[in-house]
């Protein structure tokens, strides 16, 4: 038993497979192509190992070609994750610039009517306007209006005056029709007789 458990088997008593097991009782022939197995399974296994070694030791940027196509995914990968939020970013930079340009100009006519406002609150502007435009006086002044040779003063409308309103279409309708007489065709001339010629 100790030389069972010197020869490698376990201390429960079982024998080791190979330790255990009775010798072939193959024939020779057998046997030799069973070695010639080996040979080609170990010739493919070492031309694998060579290829995975060759592999292995190809180098990109001094990173092995495995490590090197690992990286360049994780690159991608993070490229295309941060493509989305980069373009909102910049869409929204480019918006809020624009925003802010239409702010400026809209608190410029904010403060060009704040001022325009408070001028028509003054009374001396409001007189003044009162005289330009409408040609009214303080009561008890005289007016006068200077005509100059050569440029005329357009006619004041009178309020009171009735305005001209176009008729209705079809009274213009009517209108074109009643005062163009129809137009009569007229007749072929009549064939003169030959010995009038």
């Amino acid at each position: 038993m100790t030389e069972r458990r010197a020869r490698g088997t376990s201390p429960a008593g079982r024998g080791n497979r190979r330790t255990s097991r009775a010798p072939s009782r193959r024939p020779a022939a057998a046997v030799h192509g069973g070695a010639e197995r080996v040979r080609r399974t170990t010739r493919r296994s070492r031309s694998r190992a060579a290829g995975a070694r060759d592999w292995s030791e190809r180098t990109i940027l001094g990173l092995s070609a495995g490590k090197a196509i690992i990286l360049a995914m994780v690159v991608c990968a993070l490229a295309m994750t941060l493509a989305v939020p980069m373009r909102t970013y910049f869409t929204q930079r480019s918006e809020a610039a624009q925003l802010a340009a239409e702010r400026r100009t809209l608190e410029a006519d904010i403060a060009v009517l704040k001022d325009r406002r408070a001028q028509q609150e003054d009374p001396a502007y409001i007189r003044s306007e009162a005289r330009d435009r409408l040609r009214l006086v303080m009561p008890g002044e005289t007016p006068y209006i200077v005509q100059v040779p050569g440029i005329e003063v357009p006619a004041i409308p009178d309020p009171q005056a009735p305005r001209d309103v176009p008729d209705p279409w079809y009274t213009d309708l009517w209108r074109s029709i009643s005062e163009h007489p129809p137009v009569e065709e007229s007749a072929p001339p009549a064939p003169q007789p030959e010995g009038n010629r």
